[in-house]
């Protein structure tokens, strides 16, 4: 009988296998060779040209801005309110969903952001690692 080691404390694992890099901070997506079009997550196949010559793995920017955001008040229970979940596009033209670090009063369409790779929970034994996005710059009223 082969025994199972019980994680250590600091094991950690992403959300998702392939879905981000942790140094430098990266989300990764997919290209397709035929278009040029970026995605993420990554996919098989390209949405724009219904090409399946796709490069997965593929760095994307960690820069970007704010291209629209709710405040989410109200949530499934053990969820902290409230959280910010925005669209950003980043630099390099890729739309991603993700949940944006700073006080709701602060965001404002247009907002410079950058991808922050962080543990964003736990699960057997493991932390998880995950994605959020935090401003460059503060207007001066929310610092």
């Amino acid at each position: 009988m082969t025994a199972i080691a019980k994680p250590s404390e600091d094991a950690s694992r992403p959300l998702r296998e392939g879905l981000l890099q942790a140094d430098p901070p990266r989300l990764l997506g997919s290209a397709c060779r035929a278009c040029s079009m970026r995605m993420f997550p990554a996919r098989g196949f390209c949405p724009a040209c219904d090409s399946d010559d796709v490069e997965t793995g593929v760095a994307l920017a960690a820069t970007g801005a704010l291209y629209s955001f709710t405040v989410v008040r109200q949530a499934p229970g053990g969820r902290p309110t409230p959280y910010n979940l925005a669209y950003v596009d980043l630099e390099d033209g890729v739309r991603v969903m993700a949940q944006v670090e700073c006080a709701p009063e602060a965001l404002r369409i247009g907002m410079p952001v950058r991808l922050d790779v962080r543990r964003v929970g736990r699960q057997d034994g493991c932390d998880l690692i995950g994605y959020v996005f935090v401003p460059t710059e503060l207007p001066e009223n929310a610092r």
